[in-house]
């Protein structure tokens, strides 16, 4: 009889031969014209060149920047990504192409291990994505924003001016509140009123968690690892995965079962999933309550990572306004000639404030809230050729694409927008205008078939944010040069603190918003 060592390296040996002769097969030669990458190595291609552990999309701009191409092509035991460098890039393909790439990959750190199959930017194209993205469409249109979300976001801009106005030194923890509150009212009616709220903190677990864990992960390249036990050593990402996935669930289903508590009593407010509740799940195979409490995780989770992009827009906006004062008396200006000092901005305003337009744009522009994008395949898997060849190049069916938007100062050709490597390009004045209002959204929210339904609401968002802080506060930099900031890693990237004082620029600003609030 064998011993047991002598068994378990035969075990070990054969997996390798397997392996071996699968990473041959795939690494065979191969005729077909790809877009450039760096060499890839024997066996295991380029799997030292794929970032990860954090700030992904900086190794990425170097890897295209060394291969002087904003597409760039890299293969690793069978996978195969296709980084987009660019805008433009990102555009080509997502937008102008966006029925074949359209899908999704099913990324085994995320969906299988945390538990986010249920999400729709994690979804495969199918009926069940076609259901909820149409049901998610619907209640995110543009003509329903305005019409129905545009009192949330009156209320709690004007709620987060106010408490700048009593303690601005909080200025990190108000816009931290504001994420969670907008978000909170508009899929389950329930009113944030403080920054310790349970579901805010919530939200800030998810987003904590989030920025721990890399936009890259091993598995996702070699997913037998999926199977190492939690206990094991070295295996720490299947343990974050572990508490990951508790709080995917947490975020679901513990809202979703206040509002049927306050459907029951009475005392439920209007909300996406309480309009769920009373409509029939489209899906033969999902119950109503099922439906709803998905759905409801969607524009939950959806908006909370675009609540969070919004919330670091907001915190570069102040940073900016810190460094570019010139660019701040301006835009006051504009809000004196057009709004004056009797009343507050409002959205019937925004068309006669082009600069405060750019305000917004630039600093997106500036600094991408949200660098490394969730990465859809090149191809669906649904589509009936196997390969698709584009100016030149040949992208298989399932090769996933991972956009990237790093600070456009970097990205030559994001936009049309004149560039430069600060927000100073605001100062071309009101009669400079980009090509289109929601443009800088798509950079923030993806592009193409997988483009974010929250668009328009996060838009108007920070507009009318922007808007009332510098009408109501000059905004300052009290120690005078511009501070060394740093900005985070993570699916949103976060600006390092900052000094900023808030003062009110005329003695009846603050009883204006005091006014606006009753």
């Amino acid at each position: 009889m064998e011993s047991y060592p002598s068994t378990v390296l035969q075990v070990a040996v054969a997996c390798l031969v397997v392996l071996l002769v699968f990473v041959l097969r795939r690494s065979g030669h191969d005729t077909r014209v790809y877009p450039p990458g760096p060499p890839r190595r024997l066996l295991v291609g380029n799997l030292r060149d794929i970032p990860s552990g954090g700030y992904e999309w900086e190794s990425y701009r170097e890897i295209a920047k060394k291969c002087g191409s904003d597409v760039v092509y890299l293969t690793a035991l069978g996978t195969k990504l296709l980084v987009l460098s660019s805008f433009e890039a990102a555009r080509d393909l997502l937008d102008r192409k966006g029925a074949i790439y359209s899908s999704r990959p099913r990324l085994v750190m995320i969906n299988e291990l945390m538990g986010w199959d249920w999400s729709l930017i994690l979804m495969p194209y199918g009926r069940p994505f076609q259901a909820y993205r149409k049901t998610i469409q619907q209640e995110f249109q543009h003509s329903v924003v305005a019409s129905s979300y545009r009192p949330i976001i009156v209320k709690e801009s004007l709620s987060l001016v106010s408490r700048l106005s009593q303690t601005p030194a909080d200025l990190s923890k108000h816009l931290k509140q504001m994420a969670g509150a907008v978000i909170m009212m508009v899929t389950y009616g329930h009113q944030v009123t403080s920054a310790e709220d349970e579901f805010v903190a919530l939200a800030e677990a998810v987003r904590e968690n989030d920025e721990k864990t890399p936009g890259s992960n091993l598995v996702d390249v070699i997913p037998v690892l999926k199977y190492v036990p939690a206990w094991f050593p070295g295996a720490g990402f299947k343990r974050a995965a572990l508490y990951a996935r508790k709080l995917a669930w947490d975020m679901r289903y513990v809202p979703f079962q206040a509002v049927k508590a306050h459907i029951a009593s009475g005392t439920c407010r209007d909300s996406v999933v309480s309009r769920l509740l009373q409509s029939d799940s489209p899906l033969d195979d999902v119950d109503k309550d099922e439906f709803a409490m998905n759905s409801g995780g969607v524009v939950y989770s959806g908006g909370l990572h675009l609540s969070w992009g919004r919330y670091a827009a907001l915190l570069n906006f102040f940073l900016a306004m810190t460094w570019y004062p010139e660019v701040q008396q301006r835009g006051q200006k504009e809000l004196d000639e057009v709004v004056g000092r009797d009343r507050l901005p409002t959205f019937e305003d925004r068309d006669r404030l082009p600069y405060i337009s750019n305000i917004v744009k630039e600093t997106l522009r500036w600094k991408a809230a949200s660098p490394l994008a969730l990465p859809p395949p090149t191809v669906s898997p649904t589509h009936p050729l196997r390969m698709i060849r584009t100016e030149g190049c040949t992208y298989p069916r399932g090769q996933q694409l991972s956009p990237t938007y790093p600070p456009c100062s970097t990205m030559k050709r994001c936009t049309r927008i004149r560039l430069s490597s600060s927000p100073s390009d605001m100062k071309q004045g009101p009669g400079h205008q980009p090509e289109n209002r929601t443009l800088h959204v798509l950079r923030s929210a993806s592009v193409g078939g997988a483009i974010c339904p929250g668009r328009f609401f996060a838009d108007e968002s920070v507009w009318l944010t922007v808007a009332l802080a510098l009408h109501v506060f000059d905004i300052l930099n009290p120690e005078g040069a511009p501070s060394k900031v740093e900005w985070c890693s993570g699916l949103v990237s976060l600006p390092s603190d900052f000094p900023c004082m808030l003062s009110p620029r005329f003695p009846s600003a603050v009883d204006l918003v005091s006014s606006a609030e009753m």
